[in-house]
């Protein structure tokens, strides 16, 4: 099976070529991801746990996460990989990306949120270098331009289709839960990074933290 093509970038941020996954991701040069966190009404983060056979298997992460494939925007490679991940389904009308705090506000305000997801960019980190589990449990390290999501669903567990090539299992967690899950290991390490940086914010404001 042919490896999806990954953007490369330099550390500007500027698209500089492509390469299959696996090469794109050794290369040095960085590679594009999205990193999305969800919280409910009340106050839980929505986590996913990953399969054994994949880096950091069997560890707990972000809501949403994924590889910007060649030729795509970060908002772009969001919007599908929350389709594909939380419904099983790369165009799922269920997600709704905001592009701007006012507008958020308005379909937080509008939306179904025991059917829908509704998720606003909030930062972007350059040259992220993260720390990844292999799938034979060396360590791998890869180099990342990451953009940053936050937002709101009350989707109960059971009406999610997680992807299952991807995903083992879906749950939400209380704020202390998952401080308790990064110490004691079972967070993977760019998770860690992210609810340091994003979590008490999204759980403070109730709802995706302000662009800073």
């Amino acid at each position: 099976m042919t490896e999806e093509l990954l953007n490369l970038y330099d550390g500007e941020g500027r698209v500089v070529g492509a390469k299959p996954r696996r090469e794109a991701k050794a290369s040095g040069l960085a590679v594009g991801a999205v990193n999305a966190l969800l919280a409910d009404g009340r106050g839980r983060v929505l986590l996913q746990r990953r399969p054994p056979g994949k880096e950091n298997g069997e560890r707990w992460d972000k809501s949403v996460g994924g590889h910007v494939s060649a030729g795509e925007e970060f908002d772009g490679t969001l919007v599908r990989e929350a389709g594909e991940e939380l419904f099983d389904d790369p165009r799922s009308p269920r997600i709704h990306l905001a592009a701007s705090e006012e507008e958020f506000t308005s379909l937080r305000r509008g939306a179904d949120l025991a059917r829908e997801v509704v998720l606003r960019r909030v930062a972007f980190q350059r040259n992220l270098r993260d720390v990844r589990r292999a799938p034979a449990g060396g360590v791998r390290n890869v180099l990342y331009h990451v953009a940053i999501y936050a937002g709101r669903t009350d989707v109960p567990i059971d009406s999610f289709r997680p992807q299952r090539s991807e995903i083992v299992e879906l749950a939400y967690f209380r704020a202390a839960d998952v401080d308790r899950m990064l110490l004691d290991g079972r967070l993977a390490p760019n998770m860690a990074f992210l609810w340091l940086t994003q979590g008490h914010a999204l759980l403070a404001a109730g709802e995706a933290p302000r662009p800073r």
